[in-house]
């Protein structure tokens, strides 16, 4: 049986984000305190990450540093949970 670690209640939401590094990724699930987003590529277990995403019809951006806590891989796609440290809500410019 598993164990449910999530602090906090998750929306399913399909949405663009963009890594530090210009990469691409799309969300699967967000919370207050996290998201899971699938992405192309390696990524390294407890390695830091940095992304932005507009927010739709808002005129907003929301920008994140986080930590990756867990990593999965499948048909070619990785799987990050991020728990994120560091966020905020600005308008575009």
């Amino acid at each position: 049986m598993t164990v449910e670690q999530r602090t906090e209640p998750r929306e399913s939401l399909a949405l663009p984000l963009r890594l530090e590094d210009g990469t691409w990724a799309v969300t699967r699930n967000i919370s207050v305190s996290g998201m899971y987003l699938e992405i192309r590529g390696d990524h390294t277990l407890g390695a830091s990450v940095v992304f932005e995403m507009a927010v739709m019809n808002s005129h907003m951006r929301f920008t994140a540093e986080g930590q990756i806590v867990r990593v999965e891989h499948r048909d070619g796609v990785t799987g990050l949970a991020v728990e994120l440290r560091d966020s905020k809500l600005e308008p575009l410019p």
